[in-house]
């Protein structure tokens, strides 16, 4: 667990109690996990399953495991059937039929595991997990699972026409990927319970990632496994005296630290690389962009002040170079759990207009690419233009919004 998780899950445990968690993934599984779905004393059993699935989507498996089978053998129900449940979804999308078929046997017969929503929700977490067979034969449970959850935010009111627009294409895009075998029907699908807007975009990335794209999102322990190779290949740099190698190593491994939430060793890593080159504006800007995201406002203006004059002598392709940085680092912070990118109040329009506008130039970015290829058939050809389309009036109005806001508070 990331030195975040870990502090987060020692609020919860202690003296905040039901405090929500400093981490929007912990608080919108905090709150699915309340309630209707548990219905457990706070403190209790409620949050040692909430640290499994933690576990879970940090690619610490056995972990999890072992948590939910010390649950599941001293909880009565809810508890205990609820992590039974979380146990089968985690052994299913490890390859571990027959031990997932045990913590099945003592479910009523006539339960069917897919539709409860600790089951699917024990699928989403280990999917960014990184666990194998979210893209080895499972991608229709992971559908399913995923859209119950997007289809609650939908029916719930939480979902403005443009993301209800978006949602409708990838939910065509998987349905294109032999996964319609599995899609709920209204009778069939139980309503999901309510749950913060970080889970909506993990369940998106979920279908982006193992679903659409059939690759395992960069997240967990994925991440901690790009980190070493990086590291790895930052000291052969050093010892070769390969300054421009070292320049970029450090950058990537700056945004991995981002993108893993290791927001502090991400702005270290920036700090030395700013060290070693002073002629260099990318760190300087980009520990600036990572402060402002992070909610470190007096560190923010240090790296401003510091990389202003720096930057004024760039030529065009290398401040086109440096935004694109800057949107891939925002979008990287924004998944990698920033509090301020997902507040439920909204305080933070500057911190938003910034993740909107980073992810839209992404992703348009992204559609540009994918439209050159010239062996793209025709239906999906025109599918991407036009989430093209809707996707420059979602960002133009979002941005529209935000910086009134942003106007009105000053």
């Amino acid at each position: 667990m990331s030195r975040l998780l870990h502090r987060v899950a020692l609020a919860a445990s202690g003296a905040l109690g039901r405090a929500p968690s400093a981490r929007p993934a912990l608080r919108d599984l905090d709150a699915l996990l309340t309630r209707e779905a548990l219905l457990l004393d706070p403190g209790g059993d409620e949050h040692r399953i909430l640290f499994a699935l933690v576990d879970a989507e940090d690619g610490r498996f056995q972990d999890a495991l072992d948590a939910l089978a010390r649950i599941a053998t001293g909880s009565p129900r809810p508890a205990g059937s609820s992590a039974r449940l979380c146990a089968a979804a985690v052994c299913e999308l490890l390859g571990r039929a027959e031990e997932a078929d045990r913590w099945l046997a003592n479910e009523p017969e006539d339960k069917c595991p897919l539709e409860d929503n600790s089951f699917q929700l024990a699928l989403v977490t280990v999917t960014l997990g990184g666990a194998p067979g979210a893209v080895a034969g499972s991608q229709g449970r992971l559908a399913y699972a995923a859209f119950h959850f997007i289809d609650g935010c939908v029916r719930d009111g939480g979902m403005s026409a443009f993301r209800i627009i978006v949602t409708g294409l990838l939910k065509h895009a998987v349905k294109r990927r032999e996964c319609s075998a599995w899609w709920p029907t209204p009778s069939a699908s139980p309503a999901a319970p309510k749950f913060g807007p970080f889970f909506v975009v993990q369940s998106l990335q979920v279908l982006l990632s193992a679903v659409v794209l059939r690759a395992l999102p960069l997240c967990g322990e994925r991440v901690r496994a790009a980190l070493r190779v990086v590291g790895r290949d930052l000291g052969r740099a050093v010892e070769g005296r390969d300054a421009p190698a070292v320049a970029d190593l450090r950058l990537l491994q700056a945004f991995l630290a981002a993108r893993g939430s290791y927001f502090e060793e991400a702005l270290a890593t920036y700090a030395e690389a700013a060290r070693e080159d002073a002629s260099d504006p990318r760190p300087r800007y980009l520990a600036h962009q990572l402060c402002v995201l992070a909610g470190w406002p007096d560190e923010s203006d240090k790296w401003l002040a510091a990389c202003k004059h720096l930057a004024a002598g760039s030529s065009l392709d290398e401040q086109v170079a440096l935004r694109t940085l800057m949107d891939e680092l925002a979008v990287a912070v924004a998944l990698g759990g920033s509090a301020l990118a997902f507040d439920d109040d909204d305080r933070f329009p500057v911190v938003m207009g910034k993740i909107v506008g980073a992810a839209g130039s992404r992703a348009d970015a992204a559609l540009v690419s994918a439209l050159r290829d010239k062996n793209m058939p025709l239906a999906a050809r025109l599918e991407a233009r036009a989430a093209r389309a809707f996707l420059h009036a979602g960002v133009w109005s979002a941005l529209k919004d935000l910086k009134s806001k942003i106007g009105g508070a000053t």
